[in-house]
């Protein structure tokens, strides 16, 4: 997007600015009242923001015009009041107030992200949504959002989500409380049902032939039984693998015993005294915890290994255990697996009662579908929330990684390091470090949302930023394709600096009247842009 004029009058008076390129356009004065920030308020007011002109100028009584081009599409809109008028080719739309103006813009001009706003999913106003890429010169804050009302930063921080495609569209809290009182409901309405037809909760095998309700309560009591079995071999085979490691260690242990090997696994043999003939078996792989016995002797030597022949018989012992229970529990799970046989004579003692409950299961079954449908919507909205987070704290560290190396670029020496993209309400921001936290949140949303709006910043050398960080400051800006806006007043010696500063468009405003950048000369070529939208003044 690149703005292209912007104009402000009516029949008495008006100012117009079409000096805009697209690179980085520099709008200074001597003084703070010649008119930038007018300028700079009624472009964004054309456009659907909220009004925060200088408290001298009465804007109600003026028409705003902002012309700008979008794909390749010049727009031209005009703004009195709350009404809008825009232009498109040769075709001018009309709007009654904001929320009209904004559902067209996200329509034809340029998607605008949606929210959950007061239980809702509406599209964000132009207040909000302009904040990704303008800072005006008043209400700065660096803890929250510039004009606070409807809005505040939690929806700052869904309307980024938003436009990264990772917005709250998962189930609000109020639906979700509603579908588990609907499941509650309907479980209590199925319980009920079964209590009138027990026949129906029965387990016998015959029944579960010719009933949907009692096969499914004895199939999943037959699967957790499986589930059941299962995990009690698994914990047998590892209580059988576990003793056949210690026995393997053991065995190994007495082949090096009869060696006389030194280097053992799960005992030691070592010298008692340094330099002597004299062996000792550490019995544990913790030496602080073993106890040592001294196998110098064959005698020694031969009692122990008799002990660990009878440990290692302990071992086998407990291995062939286990592996009996392993073959118990196998037999008990092939039972569970084998389909039970039903005799015709035990299915038609049953059939009438059965056949009487038709209505009734068929009710149950409706009812298991609806419960079944309705837990599966919030098992999907669990792992869909818990996928968007991730993918959400992803997009929050990329931006504050950004603005970190953003602000060491600015100010190499400062020791400030972001954790948020709002400072703490105790820990605001002042000064010029305020004017650097602004501009680098800026130009980091743009790096990591690739956004494709110009970056405006009224007064952006605001509170005295130092020559050493401005020029850091435009170095960066001058990286970017897209347009840069800013405003500053410069002080008596800086006259003139922007003039001939490579890859900046300066456009001077010294030559203003002060409080009176409005003016009758420019009234016959203010009405001319609005006749294109068939307005007259």
């Amino acid at each position: 997007m690149k703005i292209l004029k912007v104009a402000v009058g009516n029949a008495h008076e008006a100012f117009i600015e079409d000096n805009f390129t697209d690179k980085v356009n520099i709008i200074s004065s001597d003084d703070n009242n010649k008119g930038k920030t007018i300028v700079i308020q009624a472009m964004m007011y054309a456009m659907g923001n909220e009004p925060t002109f200088p408290t001298s100028f009465e804007y109600q009584k003026y028409y705003y015009y902002v012309e700008f081009e979008e794909k390749k599409q010049v727009y031209k809109v005009c703004r009195l009041g709350n009404g809008f008028a825009l232009k498109k080719s040769s075709i001018v739309l009309i709007f009654d107030n904001v929320a009209e103006f904004k559902r067209y813009w996200n329509k034809e001009i340029s998607p605008l992200p949606r929210i959950v706003k007061n239980q809702m999913l509406k599209i964000v106003d132009p207040v909000l949504f302009f904040q990704i890429f303008f800072v005006g010169q008043d209400k700065k804050d660096t803890s929250n959002i510039a004009h606070r009302g409807l809005y505040n930063k939690q929806d700052f921080m869904e309307m980024l989500y938003a436009y990264e495609g990772l917005g709250s569209e998962q189930l609000s809290q109020e639906s979700i409380d509603k579908i588990k009182r609907k499941i509650t409901e309907l479980s209590d309405e199925r319980k009920t049902v079964l209590q009138q037809h027990k026949i129906l909760k029965s387990k016998k095998l015959p029944v579960s032939y010719l009933s949907t309700e009692s096969d499914r309560i004895a199939f999943g009591e037959k699967v957790a039984s499986l589930e059941k079995i299962q995990a009690k071999i698994t914990e047998l085979r590892k209580q059988r693998s576990s003793a056949s490691t210690r026995k393997s260690k053991w065995e190994y242990t007495i082949n090096e015993l009869k060696s006389l090997n030194r280097t053992i696994s799960c005992g030691e043999l070592r010298c008692m005294d340094c330099n002597s003939t004299n062996i000792s078996f550490s019995t544990g792989e913790i030496m602080k915890t073993s106890y040592s016995f001294d196998v110098s002797t064959v005698e020694m030597r031969k009692e122990i290994i008799e002990s660990i022949s009878e440990k290692i018989s302990a071992y086998s012992e407990e291995i062939e255990r286990i592996t009996n229970e392993i073959s118990k529990e196998q037999g008990k799970l092939q039972d569970l697996l084998n389909d039970e046989s039903v005799s015709l004579e035990s299915i038609v003692v049953y059939k009438k009662d059965i056949f009487s409950a038709a209505d009734a299961e068929k009710k149950i079954k409706e009812l298991n579908d609806e419960i079944e449908k309705l837990k599966g919507q919030l098992i999907i909205d669990e792992n869909e929330s818990h996928a968007t987070q991730a993918q959400r704290d992803k997009l929050h560290a990329d931006i504050l990684k950004r603005m970190n190396e953003l602000y060491k670029q600015i100010d190499p020496d400062g020791n400030i390091v972001y954790t948020d993209i709002f400072s703490q309400k105790d820990e605001v921001y002042s000064g010029s470090e305020a004017t650097v936290f602004h501009i680098v949140k800026l130009f980091a949303l743009k790096d990591i949302l690739k956004h494709e709006f110009p970056i405006v910043v009224d007064s952006f050398r605001a509170e005295d930023l130092s020559t050493g960080k401005e020029n850091a400051v435009l170095d960066i800006a001058k990286k970017y394709k897209d347009q840069i806006i800013f405003t500053t007043t410069l002080k008596s010696e800086e006259i003139g600096k922007y003039d001939l500063m490579e890859g900046i468009n300066h456009i001077d405003y010294q030559p203003h009247t002060p409080s009176k950048i409005l003016d009758v000369a420019n009234v016959k070529d203010f009405e001319k842009l609005l006749e294109q939208l068939s307005i007259r003044v």
